[in-house]
């Protein structure tokens, strides 16, 4: 068995000092397993990309020596964690010199992503950018650290200097577009290489660092045959009748998912066919009113169902007849929902925006943006509900397509390679570069700064949202501060 699985560890003689660039030892051979260290989120944090983390696993383990780390706290009891060492980011950087390779994954949540880069910055890898969009991110680093020079700094690196001088005033202010200014080279900058899932996200990383060695991989379709969903006890539990009509969301709920247009579109599907009920289901974003219209019940036949296990999702998306993944603006990102809903044969209505537009015109139905959005979705609804066949066949469509495409194995294949061909790549941007970029400003310029942006933050959110709402808003993200620097939140 060990002659068919060859290790080759390397050698060294020293560890390297964090402000050197990490040189590792192997070099691609036939047959050859590298050792990798993997580095970010896993369950049970509620994120997509602990889910993916944990599902790419097992298929990079078919070519790989696999450590996992991660942000301080046990992961769940899952055959993940039983399979795998898994240790704290920390101490990956104490130990970085024993491995060969090293993968990121990293997104633009603050919380589960702060060690993330920080490791980065200290031991360059390659990176699997799963959004594209992290101007806030920066941000909130910035904020987190006092250090309005930071963020500067780093917006300088992508975009210079004029346009910083010229851009910056509306992020002091709290009123910057960060989708017009990603930063997502920022990352990519202090990268080896860079693993993207869209096109357009690609274009957003060369963009902003157009030397790096990037790769685009299509973002894999981990399901397939398996136990079967529990649909009975799902519709006993959510009062779910036999014979309804079925339209639902599944994801993250935060504006950019456009469910308002979606729940206004349903009305008029509602009106038509009283036996019709709109599911959500998901993490809600504070920033989101509309989710609380819905909990109050202001919608007919519009039910928000929470954050779902993995088996209800299953069970929810078996008795779904159509599946809404609407998303302006787009942060590069590909969703996980939208491929599981493709791979399974549902009839998927998509924006026609972005990272969406690269699946061929049978395989979803896109609605274009503008002031039609609403009508067109409705019109759409309406048309899939009273089409069987039409719905088979789009449903059939995206299932063969999924599969022939979207191959975990075909994507587990590609990123090993491309950890092997870049492991000894020179970031574009040095560790003791980096360095200075996120040096602090003096104690007393980033007090003041601190304090001007988040008086002007208070008062923007106070202004659309009223006293009582941001009031709660602060208190629930105090509180989740608080937990997230506690092990026990996490497991």
């Amino acid at each position: 068995m060990e002659s068919s699985r060859r290790i080759y560890r390397g050698s060294v003689k020293r560890k390297p000092a964090c402000s050197e660039a990490y040189q590792p030892p192997w070099q691609a051979c036939q047959g050859a397993f590298m050792k990798l260290a993997c580095i970010g989120p896993l369950r049970p944090s509620r994120t997509g990309v602990a889910d993916f983390t944990e599902n790419l696993l097992p298929f990079l383990a078919d070519r790989c020596e696999i450590e996992l780390f991660t942000d301080g706290y046990a992961p769940s009891e899952s055959p993940i964690s039983q399979r795998f060492p898994v240790g704290d980011i920390g101490e990956f950087i104490r130990s970085a010199f024993r491995f060969d390779g090293v993968l990121y994954q990293m997104g633009n949540h603050y919380r589960y992503h702060r060690a993330v880069f920080e490791a980065l910055v200290r031991v360059p890898g390659v990176v699997m950018l799963h959004d594209c969009v992290l101007n806030q991110f920066f941000g909130k680093y910035a904020l987190e650290r006092g250090n309005f020079g930071t963020f500067r700094n780093l917006f300088e690196l992508c975009y210079g200097r004029q346009t910083a001088e010229s851009e910056l005033a509306s992020f002091w202010n709290a009123h910057g577009d960060p989708y017009r200014f990603p930063m997502a080279g920022a990352i990519a900058r202090c990268s080896r290489g860079t693993i993207v899932m869209s096109e357009y996200g690609k274009d957003i990383v060369l963009q902003e660092a157009r030397e790096t060695p990037v790769l685009k991989v299509n973002f894999p379709y981990f399901g397939g045959p398996g136990a079967p969903a529990p649909v009975n006890d799902f519709r006993r539990k959510f009062n779910v009748p036999e014979g309804a009509f079925i339209v639902a969301s599944m994801g993250h709920m935060t504006p950019a998912k456009r469910i308002h247009v979606a729940v206004d579109a349903f009305q008029e599907l509602s009106a038509k066919y009283s036996n019709s009920l709109f599911l959500l289901a998901g993490e809600t974003s504070s920033r989101y009113p509309v989710i609380d219209r819905i909990r109050r019940g202001s919608f007919p036949n519009v039910v928000y169902l929470g954050y779902l296990t993995k088996s209800e999702l299953d069970a929810l998306m078996a008795v779904a007849d159509v599946c809404i993944n609407l998303r302006y603006p787009s942060t590069g990102e590909m969703s996980n929902a939208l491929i599981d809903m493709l791979g399974c044969g549902k009839v998927v209505v998509v924006s026609n925006h972005a990272q969406f537009t690269e699946f061929p015109d049978d395989v979803c139905i896109k609605i274009n943006l503008g002031p039609r959005e609403r009508d067109d979705l409705a019109s759409e609804l309406l048309k899939l509900a009273s089409d069987d066949a039409r719905r088979s066949s789009v449903g059939e469509a995206a299932r063969s397509y999924i599969a022939s495409e979207h191959s975990p194995e075909a994507a587990a294949e590609a990123i090993s390679q491309f950890i092997a061909e870049h492991s000894r790549s020179e970031p574009l941007l040095s560790p003791g570069a980096m360095k200075v970029l996120l040096a602090p400003d003096a104690p007393m310029k980033r007090y003041k700064q601190a304090f001007a942006y988040n008086r002007k933050r208070f008062s923007s959110f106070f202004n659309e949202y009223g006293l009582a709402h941001t009031m709660r808003t602060a208190i629930e993200r105090m509180r989740a501060r608080t937990n997230a620097k506690s092990p026990k939140a996490c497991g």
